[in-house]
């Protein structure tokens, strides 16, 4: 196949796997941000986590009232309270039945990686009908702060389609970002493990 014609399929293969999940419209975000760092590099990056330089400060308040300060960096998001954790930070519509369908995959990986993985969804549409089934951080659409602003400007997404998952390292930069249609639990594990 000519470098064209590999493009070309890249593309439609790209193109595809967007239009799959909830919504419609183009992204540049359906491929991993990077390869998940080796078991060094990840602590070695924790040690890190504080020299980020800030780009901008928000507050997310979540469906329980927890207040949670972000910091946007040029590699990613600190959330403080979880430094050091690995973070799922998942974009939902709480009527997207791809966003349904992943609770209970997130549920299971909170409840097995509960030392070492934050789960956190940002509702980007709906009403929280389903947030009592999430045993998972959920913050509804009115309190994400500047989270979409920052997650634009960080990957270029801008909520075309969900469910879109972003996977954060110790140090909150960003290793993993994909539009999802169906909820990839092996190869996200393996980041998981990667990371740890």
């Amino acid at each position: 196949m000519t470098k064209y014609g590999k493009t070309a399929a890249t593309l439609l293969l790209s193109g595809a796997l967007l239009l799959s999940g909830c919504g419609g419209g183009s992204s540049d975000n359906s491929t991993p941000a990077a390869a998940a760092p080796s078991n060094d590099q990840s602590q070695s990056a924790s040690a890190n986590t504080n020299a980020a330089q800030v780009l901008g400060t928000t507050t997310i308040t979540t469906t329980t009232g927890q207040n949670i300060q972000v910091d946007r960096t040029a590699n990613g998001f600190v959330f403080h309270g979880y430094e050091g954790k690995i973070v799922l930070l998942e974009v939902y519509g709480d009527t997207c039945p791809h966003c349904m369908a992943a609770i209970p995959s997130y549920n299971d990986i909170q409840a097995r990686y509960a030392n070492d993985v934050v789960v956190i969804a940002l509702e980007s549409y709906g009403s929280l009908t389903n947030a009592s089934q999430q045993q998972y951080i959920t913050v509804p659409k009115a309190n994400t702060g500047n989270m979409f602003t920052f997650i634009r400007e960080l990957t270029g997404y801008s909520l075309q389609a969900v469910p879109y998952l972003m996977i954060l390292a110790r140090d909150g930069s960003l290793v993993y970002q994909n539009v999802l249609a169906d909820f990839p639990k092996a190869e996200i594990e393996s980041y998981i493990q990667q990371l740890q």
